[in-house]
């Protein structure tokens, strides 16, 4: 079913105008999407300090969106690789 039809559906078991319910559910992914952008995953943080910023969301019914500090580890590592090639020569000095 695609979400439209989805909410349509929830929109007339609820007796609620299509458009309320539809707010309603793009306001909880609109919320998960500012709250983990606004996250400071750049920085160098400690495991305590990742920890205190609860990189998890639960929704009912579907499941939890996380972040382990294994995956933060991984991330942030790769992230900062990539920076370390964009400031080198990108290979550029390979000999013939």
């Amino acid at each position: 079913m695609r979400i439209d039809g989805a909410i349509q559906e929830v929109a007339t078991e609820l007796g609620l105008p299509f458009e309320v319910c539809k707010r309603a559910y793009l306001s909880s992914w609109e919320f998960i999407k500012t709250t983990a952008q606004a996250l400071p995953l750049k920085e160098d943080l400690t495991d305590e300090q990742f920890l205190q910023l609860r990189p998890n969301f639960n929704l009912p019914s579907l499941g939890k969106l996380f972040v382990t500090k294994d995956n933060y580890r991984r991330k942030k590592n790769k992230f900062l690789h990539i920076k370390e090639l964009q400031k080198g020569n990108h290979g550029n000095n390979l000999q013939d």
